[in-house]
């Protein structure tokens, strides 16, 4: 190999090396569930979601039948009243994707939702991913509101 190439080589692995070790580690404490989430945000290669996997397991069964957004958010509202971070992140998902699997004519298929309760439910996640429980159960009561 010639200078030039062990040169290019090296200065593409430091380019790639750089950013990984410049991100600070993910915080450690509290709910195993959202502390998994925060360490998968800051590394999407990690696989294994035990503790995210136990949680949706944890809310099929609660939800044998089917339930609708505003059940899945008034259950999310009370996980988080309760300081359950990992129950209401996922049952902020589902209340999401159920407001996202909707019908509509084929021409609007790549037309992404614009919806406020959408939004707030958006809101409401990022919030519990930083344990804001005042501000998370204002975003699920902003998406409750009728209308």
């Amino acid at each position: 190999m010639s200078k030039t190439m062990r040169g290019l080589v090296a200065l593409g692995a430091l380019a790639i090396a750089l950013p990984v070790a410049a991100q600070s580690p993910a915080r450690q404490t509290g709910d195993a569930a959202v502390t998994e989430m925060q360490r998968q945000q800051a590394n999407p290669g990690i696989p294994a979601v035990p503790s995210q996997n136990r949680e949706g397991a944890m809310a099929d069964a609660r939800d044998a039948d089917w339930v609708g957004t505003r059940q899945w958010l008034t259950q999310a509202r009370d996980a988080v009243n309760q300081g359950n971070f990992g129950s209401a992140n996922e049952l902020l998902e589902r209340a999401a994707t159920r407001m996202l699997s909707r019908s509509v004519l084929s021409s609007m298929a790549a037309d992404p939702m614009h919806d406020a309760r959408l939004q707030q439910i958006t809101l409401a996640r990022e919030a519990v991913l930083r344990r804001d429980r005042s501000e998370a159960m204002r975003q699920i009561d902003l998406a409750l509101v009728p209308g």
